[in-house]
């Protein structure tokens, strides 16, 4: 866990207009610059493990202190199993600056097209990362059109390439689970020398000293040492994750964007619209480990490799707690070396109808929407990595968020002056589900062996269900439906009182999708293979809520 605080942060644009003829140029410029300032890692003062005998917890229970129980009320005496100091507790960052120039021609070709031309360059020096240079060829060209076929019709459309900075977390991560130490500095040059990084990495671009904590033995309660007096064992501290930052540096993740839109006004109050939509996304962020281990498949056969089975597998193969480099004996090394790379990429096609009514001189307005949408991916964010060997051609799958169907209407009735009643619907095909593993079945989650420090399933992190593809299943359609009446009361002067009732998810449906949720506790998680159809609800949307309004218009 750590905290992240931009402790500065400033900005300048600069715009320039200028207009000739049928022409309407823009220019302009602009700087963004934030200093990071980063703590993270553990505890300086300790974090212990502690046996208590039978006797010393009885004597705890007995303060029935609950959620007050602090430190001190554990007797000095108890066993310390071990305790975990952190060796730099400091904050640490780098300023990010992003600069950027546009140029913008809206050009009338005449009264019925209207074409708009524009280029756009983006340089983010956070895109250096470990390497010699960073990302300089962000360069955006972007065109649309609106063309008047008729009075009451139009087409539109427009393409363009639009870039993203490079998220300040990735940059942190990758300083605050870093070290320059001699033995993990040993196993990057290894791995160089196994061409898993480039021939011309400069070691000392992509190190850090940055958060690492050690055990030191014999420690009594509430004693630990400071963590100064602790540096030399820092150098000889084993851990499952460290990072690097990329010696290739980092590309700004970019869309190709694409539309194109047909509009009618049917008649005076009715609307009907059409929009085609393609994004294209690359150099999105993910992980990848250099020192993963072979790839492993499980089968009914096989279906669990040791973690000590899949260490010995490794460029450098990792021993316990250690490793061999050329011979001799390397405590301070990492069991997977992990370095954010700018590689990944995604898809969303939709096509959007709408249809909608004004209310005119009569009682019913309305407005419906069905979007049609498919977004896939084999990155969902920045600590996404592939479930074997980075393998991120079997990444490929629909995104988490992604929805095939959504119909969403709004109905508004007007039966006498001041008074309305409304009814909004939302319907939403299930988002998916990503099948994983039964511990009670195989005795872990972690099929292949491969140690992670962390498995999160709702992003597709953890190993999968042998034989299942990530989120190849889908939760059940959700479905709310919310009603309103509205009565605004005159009280002359062009004063109201207005009230109110509303009731949302009036049917109390159970919608196990589609809202925001606690991604630890998802229903996009579930246990075992798809053909059993097991379905584990652990949250729900909102059921049957009903809410009062009084307001004073003047």
């Amino acid at each position: 866990m750590c905290l992240i605080r931009a402790k500065t942060r400033s900005s300048g644009r600069k715009k320039f207009q200028y207009e000739t003829g049928r022409h309407s140029l823009k220019a302009g410029f602009e700087l963004i610059s934030a200093e990071h300032s980063l703590f993270g890692g553990g505890n300086p003062n300790g974090n212990y493990l502690v046996s208590l005998s039978e006797s010393e917890l009885a004597a705890l229970q007995s303060l029935n202190r609950g959620s007050n129980l602090s430190i001190n009320d554990i007797p000095a005496e108890v066993e310390v199993l071990n305790v975990n100091i952190e060796l730099r507790p400091n904050s640490f960052g780098k300023r990010q600056n992003i600069y950027s120039v546009y140029l913008e021609d809206a050009f009338s070709v005449s009264n019925r097209l209207n074409l708009t031309f524009g280029l756009r360059y983006d340089y983010d020096n956070l895109s250096r990362s470990g390497a010699r240079q960073g990302d300089f060829n962000n360069v955006a060209p972007r065109f649309s059109f609106n063309y008047k076929i008729s009075p009451a019709s139009v087409i539109r459309g427009g393409y363009g390439i639009f870039y993203e900075k490079i998220p300040y977390a990735v940059f942190s991560d990758a300083l605050q689970q870093n070290t320059p130490d001699a033995d993990y500095r040993r196993q990057l040059e290894q791995l160089v020398a196994l061409g898993l990084l480039p021939a011309d990495t400069d070691i000392e671009h992509i190190t850090f000293e940055g958060n690492l904590s050690a055990s030191p033995a014999g420690v009594t309660y509430l004693n630990a040492p400071t963590p100064e007096s602790l540096q030399s064992l820092r150098a000889g501290v084993f851990s499952n994750e460290r990072r690097i930052l990329n010696p290739n540096g980092w590309d700004n993740p970019f869309t190709h964007q694409i539309s194109l839109g047909y509009q009618y006004q049917i008649d005076k109050e009715h609307l009907f619209y059409l929009d085609l939509v393609h994004n294209r996304s690359h150099n999105l962020f993910r992980l990848r480990d250099l020192n993963a281990p072979a790839p492993f498949t499980s089968t009914e056969d096989d279906p669990v490799r040791t973690v000590a089975e899949a260490d010995a597998t490794r460029p450098v193969p990792i021993f316990g707690d250690f490793a061999l480099i050329n011979g001799e004996v390397a405590n301070g090394v990492a069991r997977n070396v992990i370095v954010s790379e700018s590689e990944g990429e995604s898809r969303y096609y939709a096509a959007s109808f709408n249809l909608q009514k004004d209310k005119g001189d009569g009682k019913v307005s309305y407005r419906l929407i069905y979007t049609l949408s498919f977004l896939e991916n084999n990155t969902e964010d920045i600590n996404f990595r592939a479930q074997d060997a980075n393998d991120y051609g079997e990444e490929w799958g629909p995104s988490i968020n992604d929805r095939r169907h959504v119909i969403n209407g709004i109905f508004n009735y007007y039966p006498v002056k001041n008074l309305s009643f409304s009814l909004a619907a939302l319907l939403q095909s299930g988002q998916p589900i990503n099948r994983i593993p039964d511990a009670a079945l195989y005795g872990t989650t972690d099929l292949n062996g491969d140690g992670r420090s962390f498995g999160d399933a709702y992003v597709g992190n953890s190993d999968r269900q042998p034989g299942e593809s990530r989120n190849n299943d889908r939760l059940p359609w959700s479905n709310t439906f919310d009603v309103r009446a509205m009565y605004q009361w005159p009280l002359g002067k062009g004063q109201f009182l207005e009230l109110s009732a509303d009731v949302f998810n009036v049917l109390n449906a159970e919608n196990l999708s589609g809202y925001a949720n606690n991604a630890t506790q998802s229903n996009q998680i579930q246990v075992g293979p798809k053909s059993t159809g097991l379905l584990v609800r652990r949250n729900a949307a909102p059921p049957r809520q009903f809410q009062f309004g009084v307001r004073y218009l003047f």
